[in-house]
């Protein structure tokens, strides 16, 4: 079986909460639409973006058959089946199997910290155990462990593990990954190495920013991708970047990636706990640099 090709921008979907602490079905069900209507072609359902970790594992599984049905095959859908308890990850791969999901993106376990061996053996159960394509995520900051190269190695003969999301800040480690795995399709991972990464091969981009920047997103990756414009690419980067910097340096991510997607017309209320609130100074900031961005009317190169 031919594997998936990973084309375009994929949302990774924030998860709305309703004041009483509930998923918000009906907030989503919107948004997916505005996102979809602005060009993405790709949604993944369960990365950290969406606060997959404060989800039971039955509101998970909602949120799964929720963005498959409410998609209704207008885009390619990816699972984020992480957990700590690998048996979980492949009770939701199996759930996601059946609902029109092209993949599943898999993390390492967080806080066990395995060895690359176990590591190893770790992943190459979890893709011996579906049918479906796997991307790996690497990404040490949050879970403690780093799918190094010769991790890579241990995995290079299985046939569903097809690309990998490279989040560990290194824009030498995605080269090394380019020359030394070919065959794994590279998927942008850090915002701030977008055209970066563009240019090395990468034919996708996981971004959680195009929650609430979805066209602008589009256009960059049309310069770049499509139209191999490196220059308009750029400068289109460099619009964008102060709030990359912000979202990738300033330790809030979720919560800026949430109070993005307000600005944009959707209220997805708060973060579960332990996160908290934006306080107002940096809701003010953050303001600003996203009014910098429409203002410069990105979304009408697309």
């Amino acid at each position: 079986m031919a594997s998936t090709a990973f084309e375009g921008i994929i949302t990774v979907l924030t998860t709305p909460f309703s004041r009483s602490g509930e998923v918000d079905y009906g907030v989503l069900g919107r948004h997916i639409d505005y996102l979809l209507e602005s060009g993405i072609t790709s949604l993944l359902e369960g990365g950290s973006t969406g606060e997959y970790y404060a989800l039971t594992l039955e509101e998970r599984k909602r949120l799964l058959a929720f963005v498959a049905e409410r998609a209704g095959g207008r885009a390619q859908l990816i699972a984020g089946t992480n957990s700590a308890r690998p048996d979980e990850t492949l009770e939701l791969g199996a759930h996601a199997a059946g609902m029109g999901y092209s993949a599943l993106m898999l993390a390492a376990p967080y806080y066990a910290l395995p060895s690359t061996g176990e590591l190893v053996a770790h992943f190459r159960r979890m893709a011996a155990a579906t049918d479906l394509d796997v991307i790996l995520y690497n990404f040490p900051a949050r879970t403690g462990v780093d799918l190094d190269l010769a991790f890579l190695e241990g995995v290079s003969d299985v046939p569903n593990i097809v690309a990998i999301k490279e989040s560990s800040g290194s824009f030498a480690r995605m080269i090394q990954q380019c020359l030394l795995f070919p065959h794994l399709q590279r998927i942008c991972g850090a915002d701030d190495q977008a055209v970066d990464a563009f240019l090395w091969g990468s034919r996708s981009w996981i971004a959680g920013a195009s929650n609430f920047l979805p066209a602008e997103h589009v256009a960059l990756y049309r310069a770049a991708v499509v139209e191999h414009d490196f220059v308009r690419a750029q400068q289109l980067m460099a619009t964008l970047m102060p709030v990359f910097f912000l979202l990738e340096q300033g330790g809030k991510y979720i919560q800026y990636a949430k109070y993005g997607v307000e600005l944009a017309g959707f209220d997805l209320g708060p973060c579960r706990p332990p996160l908290q609130a934006l306080a107002p100074e940096e809701k003010e900031r953050f303001r600003a640099l996203y009014g910098q961005v429409k203002e410069a009317g990105l979304a009408r190169m697309v």
